[in-house]
């Protein structure tokens, strides 16, 4: 098969091309063919991706969860899309993470030569789509507001002390949303979708119990109470996403949100939109490698 590997030569706080010889050598020995292209600045990969799309089996992304969103929005586009294998090299990794891929490069190139992709769900935010997460108000600006040079520094310590200096701020919204038919408004804290149990470094596991292929979006709306809201917010993730009694927790494969234009609102880390917005759910809309464990535990069985 024809792999093309991409990799974003900033991205975490290691420099990914000390890997290039080992990766070269492991596909020496296979009967595989590579290519390698080198990102050149933001969005290079999605550009990338959906010109190359027609001509490999398999899109191997090196970075983090903004470089392998880059890929996604690329291959989306395309009539014809790869399988991607991820190859984590960024600082939080989610996307890596909820697949059961870690930055073991040869246990990982393992994976993708030897074993069968399997169809995941791909989720959408307007126009541009994303895999995991989208998110608004308290904490969301966090991952895409800190400076490459304090990533650098700091790596993932960068993420949390950004994250107490958010909690200062004042953050209530109103939205009103519309799933399935019904429509239900409130004012927010923050919103948090995911289609997994993991973000920002941290397993939600009290979150759901979601599957990565069953065409579903969860979507937590964190009601913006009267007194102790921080503390009540920062109580349910302490306690892996537990819902408390005064949130909201819908499931649906499509939401029509309505706020303030002055929202922003956050897709796999990366910032996306601002103001109202569409989140919907295509099903099986991609093949990409992931861990057997992974594939037994969180995808539909065929």
């Amino acid at each position: 098969m024809k792999y093309l590997l991409m990799y974003n030569p900033v991205s975490g706080r290691s420099n990914f091309k000390i890997n290039l010889p080992l990766i070269l050598k492991v596909f020496q020995k296979s009967n595989h063919s590579l290519s390698i292209y080198e990102s050149k600045a933001p969005k290079d990969l999605e550009r990338v991706a959906y010109e190359e799309a027609k001509n490999y089996d398999v899109f191997l992304v090196a970075g983090g969860d903004g470089t392998a969103n880059e890929v996604l929005n690329g291959v989306m586009k395309s009539p014809i899309k790869p399988a991607l294998g991820l190859l984590p090299s960024g600082t939080a990794n989610d996307t890596a993470a909820i697949l059961g891929v870690n930055k073991n490069i040869k246990r990982s190139l393992k994976i993708y030569m030897e074993e069968t992709p399997a169809l995941i769900d791909v989720n959408k935010i307007n126009d541009q789509y994303f895999f995991y997460t989208a998110a608004s108000g308290l904490l969301t600006r966090v991952s895409y507001d800190i400076s490459r040079r304090h990533i650098k520094k700091y790596g993932y310590l960068a993420y949390m002390i950004a994250a107490v200096k958010d909690l200062s701020n004042e953050y209530r919204y109103p939205v009103r949303v519309t799933y399935d038919g019904q429509t239900v408004s409130m004012e927010c804290a923050m919103i948090l979708g995911l289609s997994s149990n993991r973000v920002g470094g941290m397993r939600l596991i009290n979150f759901s119990q979601s599957r990565l292929n069953d065409g579903l979006f969860e979507l937590r709306l964190f009601r913006r109470v009267k007194s102790f809201w921080r503390f009540r917010l920062l109580s349910s993730f302490i306690r892996g996403g537990k819902k408390l009694r005064e949130d909201l927790h819908i499931v649906s494969n499509r939401f029509e949100i309505e706020t303030s234009s002055n929202v922003d609102w956050n897709a796999d880390g990366e910032f996306a939109c601002k103001g109202s917005v569409v989140i919907e759910t295509v099903r099986e809309a991609l093949s990409i490698y992931a861990h057997p464990r992974v594939k037994k535990k969180y995808f539909l069985p065929k």
